[in-house]
């Protein structure tokens, strides 16, 4: 299993993924840490956990809408 380092929010994390799934692991960590730079822009600095959660969120809540649109 191929461990992958990422970058969110200025922080380093190792994780680890299938093979083959290191592109999508990092697409996604680069999605969420986009949030997470928009989110500290905005509202300044925050516990990391709150800051992971709240980009998380906006990330599902784009995904929803997405998904609707697909819906209709």
């Amino acid at each position: 299993m191929p461990l992958v380092e990422i970058e969110i929010g200025s922080r380093s994390f190792e994780v680890s993924c299938q093979d083959g799934e290191e592109h999508f692991l990092q697409t996604a960590a680069k999605m969420l840490d986009e949030e997470a730079s928009h989110l500290s822009s905005q509202i300044g600095r925050m516990p990391e956990s709150r800051m992971l959660l709240m980009a998380g969120l906006m990330l599902a809540d784009k995904t929803g809408g997405l998904q609707d649109k697909v819906d209709e």
